[in-house]
């Protein structure tokens, strides 16, 4: 094999450098791919901070409604908070995934889109079961909801990994 090598040293040399060459080009990305990628990750974070926002407003839209509710709540005001909190949980689960797989920039997972994440694990959630048990019990029916880490694994993820949340146990 070395000796094939050494007597076809000057055909081979063409043929090694294209392909070394090739495989560079494909391993690096030039200044434009870069920014290109920046800018596809920006965006991305943009969109997740919007669709967050909206959510959110969704939420507490609802829970000020049933706070400001003259009457007794009724299944009907279970079924609101329920379904508008089921999308925003949702919808924070799907920016944690993002951030767990780095499809957002650092900025905007630290400075807006984990302390959301954080607020929600502390506040949000608790709050959102609470108030589904309280309505149950004073309309007298069952509801046996409760909060599981492991139905929001990713959001637990992101705060202990980005938010200084303690890391618990699975």
């Amino acid at each position: 094999m070395i000796e094939f090598i050494e007597s076809n040293w000057a055909a081979l040399l063409p043929i090694a450098t294209f392909i070394l060459g090739f495989l560079v080009s494909r391993l690096t990305m030039t200044k434009k791919e870069k920014s290109d990628v920046a800018q596809k990750i920006f965006e991305n974070s943009r969109d997740l901070m919007i669709a967050q926002q909206e959510r959110y407003q969704e939420f507490t839209a609802v829970f000020q409604k049933y706070i400001n509710k003259s009457g007794s709540p009724d299944l009907n005001d279970f079924l609101s908070i329920a379904t508008v909190g089921e999308k925003y949980f949702y919808q924070l689960k799907i920016i944690s995934d993002a951030i767990l797989s780095g499809k957002v920039d650092k900025e905007s997972r630290d400075n807006t889109l984990v302390p959301r994440i954080v607020e929600c694990i502390n506040g949000n959630l608790p709050t959102y079961y609470e108030t589904l048990r309280k309505i149950a019990r004073r309309s007298g029916f069952p509801y046996s909801g409760e909060l599981k880490r492991e139905n929001y694994l990713s959001l637990y993820r992101v705060a202990e990994k980005y938010g200084n949340l303690p890391q618990a146990r699975t």
